[in-house]
């Protein structure tokens, strides 16, 4: 018999070279990708590593220099040289002579070749290598830049030289002094690799000026910001990397900015470069991919012909059967052999009575039929008298089982499907077969349609209570899960299973309130509708205000009492989360108004609202509220907090201590430092341990004792210098501070230093 032309072969075979001639040529591409983004990442990788290493070796030596600075201006021949003038005389060539030496002491082999320069903006001069000189106007003039930099201490960066300014004071709106140290810009470069293997090294200052690197060609001028035009590949991060183009070529940027001085080190390394092995590895990826593309060709010839013979065999049965109509014969195999088989399936009827036998899953398909849609009365009863349930209840109830996390358990979220399976098989064990009909799973839940024969709701009840605990103690016992079950109400027309389902499913809801393991009948825990729902405004309010003021032990003890509060009305399980939204709100806003954005900690808005609507108790809600909300945001809060409180602390022991004999008050430094008194005195007393006046009183005190001690000064000169009434008013605090009088303290401190010399 003569074979019409194949369109199945045909196919066959084009879907056998698609098959095995695309996963080849993706593999090849893939393989030549990822062969060049590997050398990227290593290469990426090795100059992070050079750069870390450079940063570290750098930052070394320029901290030793400003520890070598730090050593220098705290001495007392610089303080006592930038308080008065430098002359000619012996005294101020001794001065000089001083300060020379102290220059060079602070000179070792660590900190190489760097000069030093001290500054008196005050007295016009300067002292350096060469000994003292005098300044011009000129010359002062153009310190000013640096003396109005909002900084204390700073690196600039010259054409030959890198620079420390500091001022001296270091905390003084009006400096007296500037301290200038210089490092040759070739100290730096020799601690920079000059291996090039990697790229080009450049290490540049804040301005984007190149300070040094491993190409000795490389001009000094000042580049784009980010460095060469490209874009990092995280805006504003310390460290990162790039792509970009120096004239045609293709160069990949590594970066680390300095925390310590703004400086950023970066690395360039032609990409073209990196490339050639990894078009190396593309050439033999092609030439293997044409090889397994040729032998795929002749695989799918073949085993096409060889896997179509059994069709076509079944083709020519079909085709030559004698209940097959000849005029209506086709090319395409499967068009026919449909046609032929199709009228066996008209014997479907005739085997159904076969089927029944065999009908579990039939029926758990009719059940869920039955719980999701609607099916008429006469339907309902002709399928259960179908399968052999006549359902002759007086009353019905679905239930429906939850389990209620698997923390603290052996199983994981994956095994839910195979728990709530467990979960099935125990209820059909417990049930027996006339009270129920088949459970089935259905989504995250369980869910049993159950009927008795008792004329009384109340028994009936109770016989659903005993039952769904001994299906928790039976859970519980095997398979170590806490459930809650969930009954709807008890009803009589079949009708009303769709609507009890979801009843079922609202009950377990109310978990929120009663929490975990808990027995629910809908009719018990769904409120009235329509009652008035109170909500604590002033318990909000308290929270969010310990929560504006960073006081961690308040808003935690808040919290649960909050939430008590929402939850010992009856509401429904939507006003529930309406509630708990509201707050979450409240939490977020009140945190924004205090500077901290959840956005900055890594916590989006989003994912925040949709993991609470995922809670399914109280206890989880508050514990949830405690640790990843609140928790995160009141320690990044404290740490603000924290800094600024430090920083204002120092700023007012600084004003006392250089205007103690002022008429300083709580006031005067609220102005200076642009704080209100109130707020000032709260910080000081937490950083300190006593308040402002107290610690003005303590300081004055101790300059009392010292003048007392160490000058020749009148007591009612230092009471009318410590801003005291009378002298009698000083007199009289000193003595009950230190039991004597002024003068008897001076007698007592002299009369001790008189014997130590007669002793010697």
């Amino acid at each position: 018999m003569k074979l019409y032309a194949s369109s199945f072969l045909s196919r066959l075979l084009w879907f056998s070279l698609l098959l095995g001639t695309f996963p080849v040529i993706v593999l090849g591409a893939f393989s030549y990708f990822k062969a060049s983004e590997t050398v990227q990442t290593k290469v990426y990788e090795s100059n992070q590593q050079q750069l870390q290493q450079t940063e570290s070796q750098i930052e070394q030596m320029l901290r030793l220099v400003d520890y070598s600075a730090i050593q220098f201006m705290n001495q007392t021949v610089v303080t006592s040289a930038l308080r008065g003038e430098l002359h000619s005389n012996s005294s101020g060539v001794r001065t000089v002579k001083e300060l020379l030496e102290s220059m060079s002491k602070q000179q070792s082999n660590e900190l190489g070749m760097m000069s030093m320069q001290l500054i008196s903006l005050a007295s016009g001069w300067s002292v350096d290598g060469t000994g003292l000189s005098g300044l011009s106007a000129e010359e002062l003039k153009g310190y000013g830049s640096w003396v109005r930099d909002p900084r204390t201490s700073f690196w600039m960066a010259g054409p030959t030289s890198v620079r420390l300014i500091k001022k001296i004071p270091a905390y003084s709106a009006n400096p007296t002094g500037l301290l200038i140290f210089s490092v040759p810009a070739y100290e730096v470069n020799k601690l920079i690799s000059s291996d090039t293997k990697l790229g080009k090294v450049l290490v540049m200052d804040e301005e984007r000026h190149v300070i040094s690197g491993n190409d000795g060609g490389l001009p000094d001028n000042q580049l784009e910001e980010p460095p060469l035009g490209g874009e990092p590949d995280v805006p504003g991060a310390e460290y990162g990397f790039y792509k970009s183009r120096i004239g045609q070529e293709r160069v990949g940027v590594s970066y680390r900015k300095s925390s310590y001085n703004g400086w950023v080190y970066t690395s360039i390394v032609s990409i073209d470069e990196l490339n050639k092995e990894a078009r190396d590895i593309g050439w033999f990826t092609l030439y293997l991919c044409l090889g397994i593309l040729a032998a795929a060709l002749l695989i799918s010839y073949l085993g096409s012909r060889k896997m179509y013979r059994p069709i076509r065999n079944l083709y020519e049965i079909v085709r030559n059967s004698p209940d097959t109509d000849r005029t209506t014969a086709t090319s395409d195999e499967f068009v026919l052999i449909n046609e032929r088989f199709r009228g066996l399936l008209q014997q479907e009827s005739r085997l159904l009575q076969e089927v029944q036998g065999q009908s579990r899953n039939v029926k758990e398909y009719f059940v869920f039929k039955l719980f999701q849609s609607d099916m008429t009365k006469t339907e309902i009863r002709d399928r259960l008298l179908l399968f052999g349930d006549p359902l002759n209840w007086s009353g019905m109830c679905v239930m429906a089982v939850q389990i209620d996390t698997l923390s603290d358990t052996r199983f994981r979220e994956q095994d839910m499907d195979l728990l709530l399976f467990a979960v099935n098989n125990i209820v059909a064990e417990l049930v027996a077969a006339e009270r129920r009909l088949p459970p089935v799973v259905m989504g995250e839940s369980q869910i049993t349609l159950l009927g008795g024969t008792e004329s009384d709701p109340l028994r009936f009840k109770d016989q659903l209570d005993s039952l769904a605990q001994q299906i928790m103690k039976t859970i519980d016992s095997f398979l170590g899960l806490k459930i809650s079950i969930g009954f709807s109400r008890v009803f009589a027309d079949i009708k009303q299973i769709r609507h009890a389902y979801g009843e079922a499913l609202t009950a377990l809801k109310y978990r929120m309130k009663l929490g975990a393991e808990s027995i629910l009948f809908i009719g018990d825990v769904q409120p009235e509708q329509g009652l008035p729902q109170h909500y604590p405004d002033a318990l909000e309010r308290e929270l969010l205000d310990a929560l504006k003021l960073a006081d961690r032990e308040q808003a935690f003890g808040l919290l649960p009492r909050l939430i008590e509060a929402i939850a010992v009305d009856d509401r429904t399980h939507e006003e529930y989360f309406m509630s708990f939204v509201r707050l979450l709100l409240q939490m977020l806003q009140a945190f924004k108004e205090a500077g901290v954005h959840p956005g900055r900690l890594n916590m989006t808005e989003q994912s925040l609202f949709i993991h609470l609507f995922q809670l399914r108790t109280v206890r989880e809600v508050e514990l949830w509220f405690r640790h990843e909300v609140m928790g995160p945001l009141l320690q990044h809060l404290e740490q603000r907090r924290e800094e600024q409180y430090q920083s204002i602390s120092s700023g007012i022991v600084h004003i006392i201590e250089t205007g103690f004999d002022t008429d300083l008050t709580l006031e005067v430094c609220a102005k200076r430092m642009n704080y209100s008194p109130n707020y000032l005195s709260k910080v000081f007393r937490k950083e300190t341990g006593v308040n402002f006046s107290d610690y003005l009183a303590e300081y004055r005190m101790r300059m009392a004792q010292q003048w007392l001690t160490e000058t020749d000064m009148k007591i009612a000169e230092i009471a009318e210098k410590l801003k005291y009434n009378t002298p009698a008013n000083f007199i009289r605090y000193f003595r009950k501070l230190e039991g004597i009088t002024p003068g008897q303290y001076r007698e007592k401190h002299l009369n001790k230093t008189t014997s130590g010399f007669r002793h010697q």
